[in-house]
């Protein structure tokens, strides 16, 4: 395990972190009690729907365990993280869980995305995103020089993604492709890749792969219509994005007050998952949502700077692919609630409810406060940065003093020697 750093130069990163982080999982617990907590209508007998809690007790319940498995990464250190051993455990159970969805996975909305645990749902996809994260950063640290000068340094880790994004894809689960795609151009740049390399296969790829994603699925094709013309686009797509748009416009600047909400009332769909972000409009008001953008600014600031005080390569990648599916993710979730991209299935981190990412969300946590604790103090502890100047302090030789020394005698010749110099 590393050991914490001394000195507020290296504390600060952290303390940062863990508070921004504490902040939105508090604010995501609030907003999912209001879009959750009361449900129904007016009964047959004229009462009032009742309140129920459920949703933000499961929602607690997740946060403890994805703040014990941040806590227990942050602990062992980049060492234990680089471990082969640790690479390959998350790469495999990864894999293993995408395969197992396709056959044993629950269906909900068509899409079969979770695997039924009894009481919680496993959502393999977000496992997916930090096996990207941990393996790309072992791998470009270890072979950065084949990145830099060849193209089979870039070839064997777009394999690996297609076979990852494949099968996330194959559960209808477009919006995690479209991070593992980000996190994965992040990695091959920060890893010293050619840019030309990168944009060749991508240029050669994203074509077929458009095709494939979009004009072959109908619903796919209907979200990009909407996104046109969202109030002039029949089905879910369009009435989705349309009383997005409603709900945000209703807020105006300052909200009409928390838990007031009205597009909550069944109207939006979703509202406690892809489309929270909505809700917080309206009841906060555009300084609401303006306030969680620059929350979100200020905790990809810190990964950022995080990673650049890293000891060395594979942390500063981990670090940067941790901050990348989180940035990605977050904002990816308000550009879309607002129109300006096409609606995918993403929630926004710390906010929106679901175990399986809040759970993986706060492990890659774990792994930024890991590398903030490893990173060398600014006093010189440590492994120096790539680049940096090391200096050595100048020897003084020994002051002639005008002290006479006793004459000795019967010496050894070596021992004369020695105090001669």
């Amino acid at each position: 395990m590393t050991e914490p750093l001394d000195g507020p130069a290296a504390l600060w990163p952290r303390v940062l972190l863990w508070t921004l982080v504490a902040l939105l999982c508090g604010f995501g617990l609030v907003m999912v009690a209001s879009t959750t907590a009361v449900v129904g209508g007016p009964g047959p007998d004229g009462s009032e729907g009742k309140v129920q809690y459920g949703f933000v007790i499961k929602q607690l319940a997740a946060m403890g365990v994805g703040l014990i498995g941040a806590i227990l990464v942050s602990f062992c250190g980049v060492r234990w993280l680089r471990h082969p051993a640790f690479v390959t455990v998350v790469g495999v159970a990864a894999l293993l869980s995408l395969v197992a969805v396709l056959g044993i996975g629950r269906s909900i909305n068509g899409a079969r995305r979770w695997i039924d645990l009894g009481p919680i749902n496993l959502q393999p996809a977000e496992l997916a995103k930090l096996a990207l994260v941990v393996a790309g950063a072992w791998y470009f640290s270890r072979v950065a020089e084949a990145v830099r000068s060849t193209w089979h340094g870039v070839l064997m880790p777009v394999a690996g993604f297609a076979v990852l994004a494949g099968l996330v894809f194959l559960t209808k689960d477009l919006g995690s492709v479209v991070v593992l795609f980000a996190v994965l151009a992040a990695l091959v740049v920060w890893a010293g890749a050619a840019w030309w390399y990168f944009l060749a296969l991508t240029i050669l790829g994203l074509p077929l792969a458009f095709f494939h994603a979009v004009f072959r699925e109908a619903y796919r094709w209907e979200r990009i219509m909407a996104f046109l013309d969202p109030f002039h686009t029949a089905g879910p797509a369009g009435y989705h994005l349309s009383q997005s748009l409603i709900s945000i416009g209703s807020g105006g600047w300052w909200g009409v007050g928390l838990g007031n909400s009205t597009a909550k009332l069944h109207f939006l769909p979703e509202r406690h998952t892809d489309f929270i972000f909505s809700i917080i409009c309206e009841e906060l008001g555009l300084v609401g949502g303006l306030g969680l953008g620059v929350a979100f600014l200020a905790l990809v600031s810190v990964g950022l700077a995080i990673a650049w005080r890293a000891r060395d390569e594979f942390a500063r990648l981990l670090a940067v692919g941790a901050v990348l599916v989180l940035g990605t993710q977050a904002f990816w979730n308000v550009l879309m609630a607002t129109g300006v991209v096409p609606t995918k299935g993403l929630t926004l981190p710390f906010i929106s409810y679901g175990g399986s990412s809040v759970v993986v969300c706060l492990v890659l946590v774990g792994l930024l406060d890991a590398v903030a604790r490893d990173a060398p103090s600014r006093a010189g502890s440590g492994t120096p940065r790539r680049g940096a100047t090391v200096r050595t302090a100048r020897v003084t030789p020994p002051q002639r003093t005008g002290v006479a020394r006793p004459i000795a005698t019967a010496r050894p010749l070596a021992t004369a020697r020695m105090e001669a110099t």
